[in-house]
């Protein structure tokens, strides 16, 4: 048997009658630290096993495969402890070393003796009680709820539900008489009751392509940070995500720029036959301008599916920017989106789509603006606007007319990475008010 040991936050005084039993019983005691190993010497000989702080995930998967065996083999003689600083199942070492256990040995019978954990000994310390809600985090994605004295639980069941949990566990008078631990929630629950609430296990055999937004990395969806923070992969668009949002993620990156399409495809597919979590990363939109159905293809023939998380387009960024809207009653009910001929489109139609009139917006066309506006229908005076990355914190705003836009933009620089825009709706006037508004 393995007993996971919770030693309090660091004083011998704090230290459980239940712990000190467990330390004094056990063939053996292992800790992960000096710490540790100085609150179990009063009791018991401590063995120190190592758990270095590295990133390299092989070398640690070898050395947590190690320890389990190391652990395992005493703990089928007899009783073994693994006693960590705090509480073993809360943020601790004993989490790690038991799921390892599980896995490769699943023949041993594990329980732990919970600890005092540092959450409550810092408001004894801080004399700042804990009285409501509260967030613990280590910056990983959060995946468990908790909720203390839960009274209807059919509508708290109903709201976890909604919230994407899926997991859902009851306790009551833990470590009482008449203790109860099930995964079927009573209709109320008791004063010394508790449930528990986890996000199951990703969808498997999928790769997400979630939109990064314009840049600003608040301007991502809610889902599509989630999403972030929960990866074990992560390819992105080194080129044309903006490095901030990668600060959502805590997992591996592989930056896609100047990868061959077989390459993208072979590396995801890798990572989703391995069951992780795989997400690309496209800048704006990934459904326009994407560039997404040949990975799409890709993937489905190696057996792979898909979802797409949509994103805030760079064109929506740089009307927010300008303060607009791009269509308006009176003057256009319509938007154009296209984009000029280029190294992987060889003829375009901007010419004959802006005989419309409407506003047109114009992506990957920054470095052929002077031909753009040479040949558009558009007269001279339409007002035009260049808007370079949209969004981001070095965002340019160039605003004239068809006439002149081409050398304003020269003047600055500015090459690639802009959204074109033209039509009266940059410089409204004679509009019409809204029926929303009549």
């Amino acid at each position: 048997m393995l007993i996971g040991v919770g030693l309090g936050p660091g004083s011998c005084d704090l230290l459980t009658l239940a712990a000190v039993k467990a330390l004094k019983g056990s063939r053996k005691v292992y800790v992960p630290g000096k710490l540790a190993a100085d609150l179990v010497s009063p009791y018991a000989k401590p063995e120190m096993l190592d758990f270095p702080m590295i990133d390299d995930k092989e070398e640690l998967l070898k050395l947590w495969e190690n320890n389990a065996r190391i652990v395992a083999d005493e703990a089928r003689a007899g009783i073994v402890s693994f006693a960590v600083v705090g509480d073993p199942n809360f943020f601790s070492t004993f989490s790690h070393l038991r799921r390892t256990i599980q896995e490769k040995y699943p023949e041993i019978e594990i329980t732990t003796i919970p600890g005092v954990s540092a959450i409550t000994a810092q408001a004894a310390r801080t004399n700042i009680p804990i009285e409501g809600s509260f967030i613990v985090s280590d910056g990983s994605p959060v995946r468990t709820k908790i909720i203390l004295k839960p009274k209807d639980l059919e509508k708290i069941k109903n709201e976890l539900i909604k919230e994407g949990y899926d997991e859902l566990m009851y306790a009551e008078r833990l470590f009482m008489e008449n203790e109860k631990v099930t995964d079927k929630l009573p209709e109320k629950g008791d004063y010394f009751s508790i449930v528990v609430a986890q996000q199951g296990k990703p969808d498997t055999n999928l790769v997400y392509f979630v939109g990064a937004g314009p840049g600003d990395p608040k301007y991502i969806t809610v889902k599509g940070r989630e999403l972030l923070e929960s990866a074990d992969l992560v390819m992105y668009a080194g080129s044309l995500v903006n490095a901030d949002v990668l600060n959502y993620t805590h997992c591996e990156m592989i930056d896609s720029f100047g990868m061959k399409f077989e390459d993208i495809v072979d590396v995801l597919s890798k990572y989703v036959n391995a069951g992780k979590r795989v997400v690309r990363l496209h800048s704006g939109d990934p459904s326009l301008y994407g560039a997404i159905i040949e990975q799409i293809d890709g993937l489905r023939k190696c057996g792979i599916g898909v979802k797409i998380i949509p994103g805030v387009t760079s064109l929506f960024a740089a009307a927010a920017a300008i303060k607009t809207q791009l269509t308006i009653k009176g003057i256009t009910e319509t938007l154009i989106i296209t984009r000029p001929e280029g190294i992987t489109l060889e003829t375009d139609s901007i010419k004959e789509l802006s005989r419309h009139n409407a506003t047109m917006a114009i992506y990957l066309g920054t470095d052929k603006l002077l031909k753009i506006t040479e040949e558009v229908a558009y007269s001279d005076d339409t007002p035009a606007a260049v808007v370079y990355h949209a969004s981001w914190k070095d965002e340019k705003i160039v605003l004239g007319t068809v006439g002149d836009i081409a050398d304003r933009v020269e003047k600055l620089g500015i090459e690639r990475s802009a959204v074109i825009i033209i039509g009266n709706v940059l410089k409204p006037e004679n509009f019409k008010r809204s029926h929303l508004y009549e």
